[in-house]
C-alpha cells in the first residue's frame, strides 16, 4: 500500500495486514511475488501498527527489482509468521540488542511493542545516512524511559567494543543479548560476548544473508 526510503539505498514497504494475522516481534514472513520469486523478511512493524512493514537494502536482484517495481495496491502472497527469535518472557531481565545495519528491522518491532522492559540498543552503521529508522529510534528513546539507544558510526570491522557494553549495561551477566546483522557481524558479536564471560544460553543470534 506504500513504500518509502528510510536510509540510503534502504526502502520500507508497507503492506495491508492480512485479516487475523498475528505475530510476535522478531518473527519473519515469506513474501511471494511469483512461484520463483520468494524472499524472507523480518517484520519491522510492531503488532500494534496497522500495516505490515518489511525493510530491505535495495541491492540488484530479481526479487528486489520486482518488489521495487510493484504498483501500489498490487497483491502479493504473505506466508507466516515464522521464527523463534523473540524477546524472553521475564521482563525483569534486561534485553541488550546488537544491530548491524539492516539488522535493525526485527528490533524496531520489539522496541515499538515494548512496555515496562529495560532495553538497550547498540546500533552500528558505517555512516549515519545508512542507519534506517535512526531518527525514529531517537524519538522513542526520548519517550520511553526504559529504552536506551547507543548509536555507533564506524567503518571498523569490530563495531561494538566490550568497553561500550560495560559502560552502558549494569547487569551484564544477568542480561540476555540479541545480535542481528550480516554473518560476520553476528559472529563477531557472539565472540565478543563470550570473551566477556556472558553465558552462551544468554546469547541469541539471527543472521541476515544476501545483504
Amino acid at each position: 500500500i506504500d513504500k518509502k526510503e528510510v536510509a540510503r539505498q534502504t526502502t520500507a514497504f508497507f503492506f495491508e495486514k492480512p485479516k487475523g494475522f498475528k505475530f510476535l516481534p522478531g518473527q519473519f514472513v515469506e513474501i511471494h511475488l511469483s512461484k520463483d520469486l520468494v524472499h524472507e523478511f523480518s517484520i519491522a512493524s510492531s503488532p500494534k501498527e496497522k500495516e505490515l512493514i518489511i525493510t530491505t537494502r535495495m541491492r540488484p536482484s530479481a526479487f528486489k527489482n520486482s518488489l521495487n517495481n510493484l504498483k501500489i495496491s498490487s497483491r502479493v502472497k504473505i506466508d507466516g509468521p515464522f521464527g523463534q527469535f523473540v524477546l524472553h518472557k521475564n521482563k525483569k531481565i534486561p534485553a541488550v540488542l546488537l544491530a548491524g545495519g539492516i539488522g535493525i528491522t526485527p528490533f524496531r518491532s520489539m522496541i515499538k511493542n515494548s512496555v515496562n522492559r529495560k532495553i538497550t540498543l547498540f546500533y552500528s552503521n558505517r555512516k549515519t545516512k545508512d542507519a534506517a529508522f535512526l531518527d525514529e529510534l531517537k524519538e522513542l528513546e526520548n519517550k520511553n524511559k526504559d529504552f536506551k539507544l547507543v548509536s555507533i558510526v564506524t567503518s571498523l570491522t569490530s563495531h561494538i567494543k566490550p568497553k561500550m557494553i560495560k559502560e552502558n549495561i549494569k547487569d551484564r551477566q544477568k542480561a540476555i543479548y540479541y545480535a542481528v546483522g550480516s554473518t560476520g557481524f553476528v559472529q563477531s558479536m557472539a565472540n565478543l560476548l563470550l570473551e566477556m564471560k556472558i553465558k552462551p544460553e544468554n546469547i541469541r543470534t539471527e543472521n541476515f544473508s544476501g545483504y
